[in-house]
């Protein structure tokens, strides 16, 4: 039993709170390097656009999906790819769903 369910599907069910979620967070990578010092950098910033959906099928949770969206091409020689990004702020996120009621066991099948 699950907290007075019958199973965890219906749990889970449960702790549903909004079909979908849309999170933007800003990202500050370096797009280009001038010299050897650490301040001989060009900084952008990214924004990374983030969904969350609700899936009823197979174990029910909410899906992430995400693109980010930058003024230079990433991944380049010092940044790397979306996925990479996506778990470098993936801490803000999981903060924000917290915070509106959506913990860990609701996450399905999100990137490593």
């Amino acid at each position: 039993m699950f907290d007075g369910y019958d199973n965890e599907d219906d749990y889970l069910r449960f702790l549903k709170q909004s079909d979908s979620y849309s999170f933007q967070y800003n990202y500050e990578y370096v797009a280009n390097r001038y010299g050897e010092g650490n301040d001989d950098v060009e900084l952008e910033t990214a924004t990374v656009n983030i969904s969350l959906s609700w899936d009823d099928s197979s174990t029910p949770g909410y899906t992430v999906s995400y693109y980010v969206d930058a003024p230079t091409s990433i991944p380049n020689e010092w940044t790397g790819d979306a996925n990479v990004i996506f778990n470098d702020i993936r801490h803000l996120l999981e903060s924000d769903l917290d915070g509106v009621g959506i913990g860990s066991e609701l996450h399905k099948d999100w990137p490593l």
